[in-house]
């Protein structure tokens, strides 16, 4: 439910999940090269809602239209698990490929780094 279709060519990140925990474009994955690997979507990443990221967004009142916010997320969460604790920059790196039709991106790199600072 919460990952979208968006471009369909792998250029705005909307589909982005976790395939064996990296952040993966859905719309370029065909079904059948995903075998046995993990596949987590945004509703994977907490049972609860309660993932650092989730409360972040909420915190810093990220989503606009929010159709971007589980690629979004997604993305954030697969860097914070390789980075913990990201400089501004290293998030904008990051979250380039992820497009957000309202602009939000100060707000989008606020909150990954609000994320950051609740990380262990």
């Amino acid at each position: 439910m919460g990952t979208k279709f968006g471009c369909g060519v792998g250029s705005c990140g909307a589909c982005t999940i976790h395939l064996n925990g990296v952040a993966t474009r859905a719309c370029l994955t065909p079904v059948s090269s995903v075998g046995t690997s993990k596949v987590t979507t945004i509703e994977g990443l907490s049972e609860k809602g309660d993932h650092p990221l989730q409360l972040a967004w909420d915190e810093v009142d990220v989503p606009q239209c929010g159709y971007c916010q589980a690629g979004q997320i997604m993305t954030a969460a697969a860097l914070l698990k390789k980075n913990p604790k990201p400089t501004p920059e290293q998030v904008e790196t990051a979250l380039n490929g992820n497009l957000c039709r309202c602009a939000a991106y100060h707000r989008i790199r606020e909150a990954v780094i609000v994320a950051s600072q609740k990380t262990k």
